[in-house]
């Protein structure tokens, strides 16, 4: 079920959420999603193993599909990273 959180995600260095989101909770083993409250942007972090995930967001402002890759993303806290993106959660 969907609640408000604080979030981050940030894509080759620009911010495209910083503050309140709404975040999803999607499997027992920690993958979720994030999404901007006005519907712009979302990203999908979906866990392999204990702290390796892959990540995907919609790529374009209001796209629809989360079509668009992050890569292999490593926990650091509460946020899950690379050396292209952060998509973060608290």
């Amino acid at each position: 079920m969907p609640r408000k959180a604080d979030c981050l995600l940030v894509v080759q260095a620009e911010k495209l959420i910083g503050g309140s989101c709404m975040f999803t909770a999607l499997d027992a083993d920690g993958s979720f999603s994030i999404s901007s409250l006005n519907g712009q942007f979302f990203a999908y972090v979906l866990v392999d193993r204990p702290g390796v995930a892959r990540g995907y967001w919609n790529g374009a402002p209001y796209a629809g599909h989360a079509h668009d890759p992050l890569g292999q993303l490593r926990r650091d806290d509460a946020c899950w990273v690379n050396d292209v993106a952060s998509v973060c959660a608290w």
